[in-house]
């Protein structure tokens, strides 16, 4: 699902989430009907050829059978803060190791500081 988005800075960047790396997935089991809803943000990181990192968050509400996303991006502090606020969100159950081995494995380090 290739798709072109425009960056805060006004330039266009072509993403795909289907293979860019997803970095924080929320889960979309969506079993509820009527005017229930589930909603969440997923963070993806993509490598454009010149090697430049760009982040990007799929924002998406999930209604009966129908979801909507919208789409914005993210510099390197912005990125850094979505990841504390999906640990502090979190709590006490925490993130999921997978999720957190992920993130240290792609930013060695970001858990552990504040």
């Amino acid at each position: 699902m290739k798709k072109t988005i425009r960056t805060a800075d006004g330039t266009w960047l072509d993403i795909n989430p289907e293979t860019d790396v997803n970095v924080i997935r929320q889960p979309r089991t969506i079993t509820r009907t009527g005017i229930d809803f589930a909603h969440g943000e997923d963070l993806y990181l993509m490598t454009d050829t010149h090697g430049v990192r760009h982040y990007y968050v799929i924002s998406w509400v999930a209604e009966g059978r129908s979801t909507k996303e919208s789409y914005r991006t993210l510099n390197e502090e912005q990125k850094d803060q979505f990841i504390h606020e999906q640990v502090r969100k979190a709590g006490k159950i925490g993130l999921d190791p997978d999720t957190a081995d992920h993130i240290e494995t792609l930013f060695p380090g970001l858990l552990k500081r504040k």
